[in-house]
């Protein structure tokens, strides 16, 4: 699992409730934000830093959160905005049944040779 990953984890774990950031992946989260164009997330998740001890962050200030990481990982990788299909989604076409072989002829059972 990525940072980001465990960032965006950390993030929805909250599920309607408030989340508590460690300091530490507070700390991270800001970076990557202002990082990727954030300032302004960043500077509001930087005050909430000032204050001792962990960061308790409302759910809709974690949601919110959450989407300007996901926003700001798309345009950072992808130069824009919107989501892309990623291939490792998409199900695997399925592999093609080998033809049956035909049932040798007779004289081929017989002898070993062509019919």
């Amino acid at each position: 699992m990525t940072e980001t990953q465990r960032l965006e984890r950390l993030l929805a774990g909250g599920e309607g409730g408030s989340v508590t950031l460690p300091r530490q992946d507070a700390r991270e989260l800001a970076q990557k934000l202002k990082a990727r164009g954030e300032a302004d997330a960043a500077a509001a998740l930087a005050e909430k830093l000032d204050a001792p001890g962990d960061v308790s962050l409302a759910p809709d200030e974690a949601k919110s959160l959450l989407e300007r990481l996901r926003a700001s990982g798309r345009r950072w990788v992808f130069g824009t905005n919107e989501g892309r299909p990623l291939p490792s989604m998409t199900p695997p076409e399925p592999e093609p049944e080998p033809e049956p072989q035909p049932e040798p002829g007779f004289f081929r059972r017989l002898f070993g040779g062509s019919d």
